[in-house]
């Protein structure tokens, strides 16, 4: 969002990182960004297909065999996955402003089934189905920690906002606010729903396919249950139709840029992506119909975590800069404190748990603040935004006239994100790291 007011911007990461780093280099460090959205979009076509099984069989009490017969036939297919997706393809095909005003009538709908699960069940909530808070078999924060990482691929929404910054209106005031609004809501919700959910039943008997309809049932509010599923059989195609909207604007910065196929940033005189989206929206419905997810979770989140390391990265070189006579130096010290982080994170979690593993931990943690320190104390603010190893390509470089929103105590806060993130991905075990 560092550039909104300077280019037609599509893509928070992408844009970052097309700024400092060489052409060849900036569709591998990309990668992580299309596979969140395509992945996403997947998982939750395949998601609403198991729902809409359910939906039927459970609460509408259809025909088991008939159901299970055409919507689940097995060898992996969902044919619900294949509608949904053929659906949503359809009308962003027909426009931006179509596919928006859908989107803001389900987004209400959506965030008002929440609200209402969230206070229904905190109105039912049982302490004694909070009690262990943190359960031992769970492994306690590090378990809470691992379960961050796997799912962390979820709670990226705000960074979709970027995606759609060039048909925003005056980004440049209204994107930063949209996202910190964003990240606010949801992680307020998120928070709030979680505490609802495990409070009116308990962890281990939590649906994972259906888990407030069944918590509702389970407390015999059976209105509540049906209505919250029929509302998660609603609402859910909105987050399909978002990251439809999402995929072929990342497409679009890429072939802007000369990573793939002209056609991806061809721009009707309406202002659709046409040929992008019918790509896109055909290899994802062909993808989410015949392939079942189940292993992609850490590495799509571990790749996600990634990239945002890389994009932290990338503001602290265009906020500061190398001394006088010492070229390449910031980025240097950006490399080693990467790589300390990364190393301090790994020992902590999966080193030894004797004094000698803590003492390692402990030396590579100081180790990892005192770069960081470093890199504030020793590299300067850059005269003008973007610095002097900027390689802006299609990007125009800030005269130092128009305003932004700027990031505060640049570069400690963008290195105490590139460590978390980092933190994240080593609590995956060895060979989903190595992934």
């Amino acid at each position: 969002m560092f550039l909104l007011h300077q280019s037609f911007v599509w893509h928070s990461i992408y844009t970052c990182i097309s700024t400092i780093v060489p052409i060849y280099f900036q569709l591998l460090f990309s990668l992580p960004a299309p596979l969140k959205y395509s992945y996403v979009y997947q998982i939750q076509q395949r998601s609403w297909g198991d729902k809409v099984v359910e939906w039927l069989t459970v609460e509408l009490h259809a025909d088991k065999e008939w159901v299970y017969a055409y919507l689940q036939p097995g060898y992996g297919i969902n044919p619900m996955a294949f509608l949904v997706s053929c659906s949503t393809t359809l009308l962003l095909l027909g426009g931006v402003k179509e596919s928006k005003m859908i989107t803001d009538i389900f987004t209400w709908i959506k965030v008002a089934l929440v609200l209402f699960m969230a206070i229904g069940g905190l109105l039912l909530l049982d302490t004694n189905n909070l009690q262990p808070f943190m359960p031992p078999e769970l492994n306690g924060w590090n378990g809470i920690m691992r379960g961050a990482t796997t799912s962390f691929f979820g709670y990226l929404g705000y960074d979709g906002i970027c995606c759609v910054a060039g048909e925003a209106i005056n980004p440049t005031v209204n994107l930063p606010k949209a996202v910190m609004y964003t990240l606010i809501i949801v992680t307020a919700l998120y928070v709030v729903a979680a505490l609802a959910l495990t409070g009116m039943q308990n962890y281990t008997e939590i649906s994972v396919e259906s888990g407030f309809p069944e918590a509702f049932a389970s407390r015999g509010v059976m209105w509540a249950a049906q209505l919250t599923a029929a509302g998660e059989v609603i609402t859910l195609p909105i987050v399909v139709l978002i990251s439809g909207v999402l995929q072929p604007r990342l497409q679009y910065a890429l072939a802007r840029d000369g990573l793939l196929p002209h056609m991806f940033c061809e721009v009707t005189p309406a202002g659709n992506l046409r040929k992008g989206t019918i790509v896109a929206g055909t290899i994802m419905t062909f993808i989410a119909t015949f392939v079942p997810f189940e292993y992609l979770d850490d590495f799509v989140s571990a790749g996600i975590l990634v990239a945002f390391s890389i994009t932290n990265s990338s503001l602290v070189i265009m906020r500061r800069e190398s001394p006088e006579n010492t070229p390449f130096y910031l980025e240097k010290l950006l490399l080693l404190f990467n790589g300390l982080s990364f190393l301090s994170a790994v020992v902590s979690v999966h080193g030894p748990r004797n004094i000698v593993g803590k003492f390692l931990a402990f030396c590579f943690i100081v180790a990892t603040a005192a770069v960081g320190f470093w890199i504030s104390w020793s590299c300067p603010s850059s005269a003008v935004f973007g610095g002097k190893s900027i390689t802006m390509g299609n990007h125009k470089r800030d005269n130092g006239n128009q305003q932004y929103f700027q990031t505060p105590f640049v570069p400690l806060i963008p290195c105490l994100g590139t460590f978390i993130n980092w933190f994240l991905i080593a609590q995956l075990d060895f060979l989903g790291i190595f992934l």
